[in-house]
């Protein structure tokens, strides 16, 4: 058991790691305090992609779905967490947390489970980051995520279920760029030979 003291203690002997580790480190630590009290976080967003593109993405801040946003509130101010605007932030630790979401729009079924240390993060499963890139690339016409989405399909390209993906397709547009990607993943992978 990880004691909300503890906690904080583990918190703040994370002050002076490097921004990604400093996150990484953060999810873990409220990932095992949650699941005490039956609440399952799920990292999604730009954290996602960083850990899965092994720090080739950088990100500034840790987005989790989870139920039990109440209580999750109020561990984080046990923590030392302050709001700011959407945001918990850590003042010591220098690291911000949002909760974007109580449901994963994706498959609980594919959520990966990575172990740091004595603890655990659950992150979002590889294809519906993917598909959370594309359509941020499709509808808001975002280069940034059209570019680590293809990065992640091209690097985990032997892992990736794309019938789960194609099955996923909110419209033609979606359709359209994702098969341009595989198009090009597979060019890219026949040239390295």
């Amino acid at each position: 058991m990880l004691s909300i003291e503890e906690a904080k203690r583990q918190l703040l002997d994370l002050k002076n790691l490097d921004k990604s580790e400093r996150l990484i480190q953060t999810a873990a630590i409220l990932t095992k305090v949650l699941l005490q009290l039956d609440i399952k976080p799920i990292v999604v967003g730009g954290l996602s992609v960083e850990i899965y593109t092994r720090n080739g993405y950088t990100t500034q801040d840790i987005d989790f779905v989870l139920s039990g946003r109440d209580t999750t509130n109020h561990v984080l101010v046990q923590l030392g967490f302050e709001v700011i605007g959407k945001n918990w932030v850590h003042p010591v630790v220098g690291v911000s947390v949002e909760i974007p979401d109580n449901h994963l729009v994706g498959d609980y079924e594919k959520v990966t489970e990575l172990q740091i240390g004595d603890k655990v993060v659950y992150l979002i499963g590889i294809e519906d980051i993917i598909l959370d890139r594309l359509r941020a690339a499709v509808h808001w016409k975002d280069g940034e995520s059209r570019e680590w989405g293809y990065r992640l399909l091209f690097m985990y390209f032997e892992d990736v279920d794309v019938s789960y993906i194609r099955g996923q397709f909110e419209n033609e547009k979606e359709k359209l760029e994702f098969e341009q990607w595989y198009q090009d993943a597979i060019g890219e992978i026949n040239q390295m030979g």
